[in-house]
């Protein structure tokens, strides 16, 4: 298992992979279950300074400090976080994209508060993002991720999220992905990944 978290980050730093991305096809948005204690609100000025120490605990995302944390604000179209008893906890964002000229929506910027890790704040945040998506209009929406989030990845796939086929280096990095993810994921393999039997 370790060789294989060292291959995912590997290929996730090396520069001539681009991040994975992940299609949503769903009709409609996932139902989701409610944390204790914690709520789905939308982002309010005076946010910034949970919002940017929640991105730099996280540690995931790169390096954040304000100058690129305003940079994302002022590109997202709306903002969300799950607040947890009074502390903001995870955040993503909807953001007014194209891919191949077509307009899109993308989920970005998905990260939880190490602290709060292990609760369902993921998958809270990001079925809540897609609900708004959903909602806004008949678009395609996608997210970008990383090979080593592997935790991430299980949501995104428990979601719904089905990975794309963009990149010569998919296929080889989606087997990785799902030989690690073990039998419980096996029947979401897509099949431009499947083993050749």
């Amino acid at each position: 298992m370790r060789r294989l978290h060292s291959f995912l980050r590997h290929m996730s730093n090396n520069p001539k992979s681009p991040q994975l991305i992940m299609w949503y096809t769903r009709p409609d948005a996932p139902l989701l279950e409610e944390v204790p204690e914690c709520s789905v609100r939308s982002y309010s000025p005076g946010d910034e300074e949970q919002w940017l120490a929640l991105l730099q605990a996280n540690g995931q995302l790169g390096a954040w400090d304000r100058a690129r944390l305003d940079a994302v604000l002022g590109e997202t179209h709306l903002q969300y976080f799950v607040e947890c008893r009074g502390c903001l906890a995870a955040c993503t964002g909807i953001n007014d994209r194209e891919r191949d000229g077509e307009p899109c929506w993308e989920i970005g910027w998905v990260a939880v508060h190490p602290d709060f890790q292990g609760r369902g704040l993921g998958t809270l945040i990001t079925g809540a993002a897609l609900a708004r998506a959903v909602e806004l209009g008949r678009r395609p929406i996608y997210l970008l991720t990383d090979d080593f989030r592997v935790p991430a990845l299980r949501c995104y796939l428990k979601l719904g999220f089905v990975p794309g086929d963009g990149h010569a280096s998919y296929r080889e990095r989606w087997r990785a992905i799902f030989a690690g993810l073990g039998e419980d994921y096996r029947a979401l393999i897509p099949d431009f990944i499947a083993e050749e039997r």
